[in-house]
């Protein structure tokens, strides 16, 4: 049998724990602190996107709430409802009649089941509160009525005065024969 002096064992038991050490050190505690620097550069990105998240999500709701105000908007609008009628009568309404020329525009069919009709108010000699009034009230219509250009200039007649082009734009659904009947057809 193999005699060991105490040195070699103190020197035996060292190393062991030496050993042992290193080999927890290697093993549990360097992947460990090296995982605790990865996440705390990878959780601030995180948050970040979490709270860019959140943030898309409320555009996403509100923008969710609008489209369902504008088809519920859309669907209480009256079926006869005629954008240029509309635009006469407010002008009359707001004593613009001398100041103002009303172009029929185009009707615009980005979809087989929606049209939309565009028309032109070309305003002059106006003042600051008429176009402001005519413009409040054409956006308060209970039809979906858009402002979708507006032009304004200085009257070439008198400083104090206004000429505007406004650029209004309804939408409107069109009556679609079925597909049905269409094939029957």
């Amino acid at each position: 049998m193999l005699q060991i002096t105490p040195r070699e064992r103190l020197f035996s038991i060292g190393l062991v724990a030496v050993l042992a050490v290193w080999a927890s050190y290697t093993l549990a505690l360097k992947p460990t602190r090296e995982r605790i620097r990865t996440l705390q550069r990878i959780i601030p990105e995180k948050q970040a996107q979490v709270q860019d998240l959140q943030a898309k999500g409320a555009e996403y709701r509100a923008l969710q709430k609008g489209f369902e105000q504008l088809q519920a908007k859309f669907a209480a609008q009256s079926p006869d409802f005629q954008l240029p009628a509309f635009l006469e009568k407010t002008i009359e309404r707001y004593r613009l009649s001398g100041h103002a020329t009303l172009q029929r525009g185009d009707i615009v069919q980005p979809r087989p089941d929606y049209s939309e009709v565009v028309v032109t108010v070309e305003l002059r000699e106006v003042s600051l509160k008429q176009l402001v009034d005519f413009l409040t009230a054409v956006e308060s219509a209970d039809a979906i009525v858009q402002i979708s250009t507006l032009l304004i200039l200085t009257s070439i007649a008198n400083d104090a005065l206004l000429d505007s082009t406004v650029g209004i734009c309804s939408p409107q659904r069109t009556q679609q024969t079925p597909p049905a009947q269409v094939a029957q057809n």
